[in-house]
């Protein structure tokens, strides 16, 4: 795995204001890129699994998540315990509300 300092993988994280989108996620540096990935194949998974996948210490990436959870891409698991945290992940195509187009946009096709 490559070495990215754990300050530089929470600001990519904490950048953007909006929901995490699929291109985001694409967006992020090795090995932050692949350990989201495989968490959302999982679709639920423990703050241990996450930490196996990144080379940050348990409380760091337990920083991360928590980041993640604040851009609605993790959900803490109603399961979780004082021991464990469990989340969910959740990866949308369409997490960003759609606006309504103009409506004179066939005045501008044609």
């Amino acid at each position: 795995m490559n070495s990215v300092p754990y300050e530089l993988v929470l600001q990519e994280i904490q950048s953007g204001q909006t929901d995490l989108m699929p291109s985001d996620v694409l967006a992020f540096s090795e090995p932050l890129r692949s350990a989201i990935n495989a968490m959302v194949r999982l679709g639920r998974f423990s703050l241990t699994e996450f930490t196996e996948k990144l080379p940050f210490t348990r409380e760091e990436t337990k920083n991360i998540a928590n980041a993640l959870v604040k851009r609605k891409l993790f959900e803490v698991a109603s399961y979780s315990t004082e021991e464990e945290t469990y989340y969910l992940a959740h990866l949308s195509g369409s997490t960003r509300p759609l606006t309504k187009p103009p409506s004179d946009i066939w005045g501008k096709i044609d």
